[in-house]
């Protein structure tokens, strides 16, 4: 319960209010540079997946005109509209990035606000890319309070607190001040949704265009003049209550650690290196580490896979029986690690997952938690995206591997400039022409010196 005279959105906003791009560090400035460009990249992927076909369809007769680009094509849009689609587009292909905090995707929950709202508002790179940062701020903070029991209970994290990240990064391109994002936020707390249950399903990136869409409508309500209630995140049939019970959350977590610096340039933030869900990951990097060692397909009589418990209830699916869904199978994931190396896009298309050698190794896959210890809840926090591989060969000899706790690529370890275009590259390839590629990824690395967002947001136009 809020044991404090302020209520917490009002906390949360004078927090953000501190937060301009003259006090953003360069290391800040940089990831969240990283961040949008690889957004900008799985969203002109997910552009091209049935998932937003099937919702554009599903609009006629509800099309918008405005400013704002729907990527994938060059129709341009009401920002609510552009946000919604490529939001559900930006979250499609399950390989967007990670934040510990929040327990989910943080950016794909506000790069679609910043270039809907901030085309519409014709604002420049650096208003842009400080709206990012507080917005990943925002959320990030909530995840503080909520987690673990809001991920463990079934909510899709993503976009049910990332609801508040995508109105924040709205109110501060509104230049709304620290009272009305306060409400901002306080409207958010009643459009957020999203249930892990749909995990595999279309919904799941729909999930995300809702939250952008909800948490942009929250700041642009607020600017007009709409109210809230302040304390309806911690009143005792507010957010916290509804979701997770009060006595479950942490406010005192609100602002925790503030002078480490800000949440996007913790090392908990990092970018998906494969594409699938980031649960499968460090069962993907201990494989690929047995693999280097020379391990084949053909040698495998048994495969364990250990991991922390939380990863397992939407990722253990032994027979994955669509492409989407092998996205979200720890078992195939691995697998495909083992024959193909690293898993690439192609490897989550069309019926790859009914390859007769991944068929085998399937079946000779077991999967488990790491057992309880009597310091359990440390051993897990310690391994939350850790896994042990055990590997049995046809020669009975036992092969052990272990992928440390990692979330993605960042922080020690970030991708390098040239695997950040890499990925880029073969995201945006399915929808641009390489020319434009490559000046796309060259003007977003110099965001924050655009004068019009605009501008850039016209290098992902595809023409009819």
């Amino acid at each position: 319960m809020n044991t404090t005279a302020s209520p917490v959105a009002c906390m949360l906003a004078e927090h953000l209010a501190t937060i301009h791009i003259d006090n953003i560090s360069a290391k800040a400035k940089q990831v969240a540079i990283d961040c949008i460009i690889d957004t900008i990249g799985v969203t002109l992927l997910g552009a091209t997946e049935p998932v937003v076909t099937v919702l554009q369809k599903s609009l006629v007769g509800d099309v918008t005109q405005g400013k704002a680009l729907v990527f994938g094509g060059s129709r341009r849009a009401g920002v609510l509209e552009a946000a919604f689609i490529n939001g559900t587009a930006s979250h499609a292909a399950d390989y967007d990035d990670m934040a510990h905090a929040m327990g989910g995707h943080p950016s794909v929950t506000l790069v679609p606000v910043i270039f809907a709202l901030g085309e519409s508002l014709a604002s420049t790179g650096a208003e842009v890319l400080e709206a990012y940062v507080v917005g990943f701020e925002a959320e990030c903070r909530i995840g503080h309070v909520v987690n673990p029991d809001h991920y463990e209970r079934g909510w899709h994290p993503t976009s049910t607190i990332g609801v508040f990240g995508a109105a924040a990064a709205a109110a501060r391109l509104l230049k709304l001040d620290a009272q009305a994002t306060a409400t901002a936020l306080a409207i958010a707390a009643s459009l957020g949704s999203g249930i892990k249950a749909n995990f595999g399903t279309m919904t799941k990136p729909l999930h995300v265009g809702q939250c952008v869409r909800n948490g942009l409508m929250a700041a642009q309500l607020a600017a007009g003049g709409f109210t809230a209630n302040p304390g309806a995140l911690e009143h005792k049939q507010g957010y916290f209550q509804a979701y997770d019970g009060l006595s479950n959350v942490h406010i005192d977590r609100l602002l925790t650690s503030v002078s480490s610096g800000l949440e996007v340039e913790q090392e908990s933030v990092g970018v998906k290196q494969f594409p699938c869900c980031g649960s499968t990951h460090p069962a993907v990097r201990a494989m690929l580490a047995l693999r280097s060692q020379g391990l084949r397909p053909d040698d495998v009589e048994t495969i364990e896979i250990m991991t922390n418990r939380r990863r397992l209830p939407h990722t253990n699916n032994p027979d994955p029986q669509s492409a989407l869904g092998a996205k979200f199978s720890i078992q195939y994931a691995t697998a495909r690690a083992l024959i193909d190396g690293a898993p690439r896009l192609r490897h989550f298309e069309g019926e790859a997952f009914f390859e007769p050698a991944v068929r085998d190794l399937l079946a000779r896959t077991t999967v488990a938690a790491y057992p309880p210890t009597s310091t359990a809840t440390e051993h897990e926090e310690n391994n939350e995206m850790a896994a042990d591989l055990t590997v049995v060969t046809k020669a009975s000899k036992t092969l052990h591997s272990h992928a440390p706790h990692q979330l993605g690529r960042g922080g020690p370890d970030p991708m390098s400039v040239e695997e950040v275009f890499e990925k880029y590259s073969d995201c945006a390839g399915r929808i641009l022409p390489e020319s434009q590629i490559v000046t796309s990824f060259k003007a977003l690395q110099k965001l924050e010196t655009c004068k019009d967002i605009a501008v850039i947001a016209q290098l992902f136009e595809v023409a009819a």
